[in-house]
């Protein structure tokens, strides 16, 4: 297999700090989704995991004398959060789990690599990367991720029982790498639909997580109906609809469209159970909510709201009312949202040396100009006030 150049992939700060704990006689190896995703030629590395044969506490030791800050709250899973340039990483000992409940185990300590491979969830996460670059497969899972065939190392009810959050990392998968029927076991759904109330026992906020990646992803209608199917959608989301689901992801499709949770929330029409939205997410939905309730038209949106937001709620009605999105009124969107407003604040207060009338005038002449299609002269505007 092709190595990995740490550096020049990850960060010249990932190669330091895995040369840092190899120096005490222990690989230091990159685990996980970050060569997965290196491996399926994706550009884009957002969570690197690291993990060793040390011990936690030889592992602190190592990074209070190089002082590095480290987190240790999750020391009894044998796990540290190390935080090295504005980078917060997580790093594990080698470990199997001995009792396990739902979320948390018991772990033993080990310094086998296969057997720290075969607790981890699916065969695809289940590859090393040394410091030197050189990728490991201890388990021969490589004709799983070639084939990109998502199948739970070893038991999967044994495997979901241990861990409750692997439910909903199945349907995160099956989303972030746009899988379908061919690359699924049929066997999963029933028995992940059996234990589906055993996401009652996750927290809110690690539920919310996976959800929101899943929602995120570039293609989700299959995990969504997948979702349904194993009644885990109406569970956290609400009333699902297959037509809308799939005019959805079209439509987003033809235009080009970046994943947005807020234009997919509405379209969609979740109800979600659990928070979903950030701060800045949920002002958006203010603000999409509100447009929804009137009836502008594109030059309008577009000029003022911008060209995100009035193609967004193109869409948004487009499914809602079983309507389409006409590309006339993207056009017109488009153009719209490059207009500038010709007349200024010291253009109409000459006239009346009033504050409130002055404003006022100003929204009559800018719904005017708008109405004209942007095309009335500031002269013709001006002369609105005589």
């Amino acid at each position: 297999m092709e190595k990995i150049n740490i550096a020049k992939l990850f960060g010249s700060e990932i190669k330091e700090l895995m040369g840092l704990i190899r120096s005490s006689g222990k690989e230091c190896y990159i685990v996980g989704g970050a060569v997965r995703d290196f491996l399926l030629k994706h550009k884009n590395f957002i969570d690197i995991d690291l993990t060793t044969a040390l011990s936690v506490d030889q592992l602190i030791k190592i990074f209070k004398k190089n002082k590095i800050d480290c987190d240790d709250r999750a020391i009894r899973y044998n796990c540290l959060t190390v935080s090295i340039q504005k980078r917060s990483l997580q790093i594990t000992s080698f470990r199997k789990d001995i009792r396990t409940f739902g979320r948390t185990a018991d772990v033993e300590l080990i310094e086998n690599i296969e057997e720290d491979a075969k607790r981890r969830d699916f065969t695809i996460n289940a590859f090393y990367c040394s410091f030197n670059g050189e990728i490991i497969d201890p388990l021969g899972n490589l004709e799983d991720l070639n084939n990109k065939e998502l199948k739970f190392i070893g038991d999967p009810e044994a495997r979901i029982i241990e861990d409750h959050l692997r439910i909903l990392r199945f349907f995160r998968f099956v989303a972030v790498l746009g899988l379908k029927y061919k690359n699924i076991n049929p066997k999963y759904l029933p028995i992940i639909e059996k234990h589906i109330d055993r996401i009652n026992d996750l927290s809110n906020e690690r539920v919310a997580a996976e959800i929101r990646k899943i929602l995120l992803s570039a293609f989700p209608s299959f995990a969504l109906k997948l979702m349904d199917k194993v009644k885990l959608y109406e569970k956290v989301l609400g009333t699902y609809s297959e037509v809308s689901n799939l005019k959805l992801e079209k439509l987003e499709s033809r235009y080009n469209l970046t994943p947005c949770l807020v234009r997919r929330v509405l379209a969609l029409q979740i109800h979600p159970q659990i928070p979903l939205m950030s701060k800045k997410e949920k002002k958006y939905f203010n603000l999409l909510n509100d447009l929804m309730n009137f009836d502008h038209n594109p030059d309008y949106l577009g000029y003022k709201v911008g060209e995100k937001p009035s193609l967004d709620l193109l869409v948004i009605r487009a499914i809602k009312d079983r309507s389409t999105v006409k590309a006339k009124d993207i056009e017109k969107i488009k153009k719209a949202s490059n207009k500038v407003f010709p007349i200024k604040f010291s253009d109409v207060h000459s006239f009346s040396k009033n504050l409130n009338i002055t404003k006022e005038k100003i929204k009559l002449m800018e719904s005017f100009w708008i109405k004209s299609g942007f095309k009335a002269s500031k002269g013709k505007l001006l002369g609105l006030i005589n």
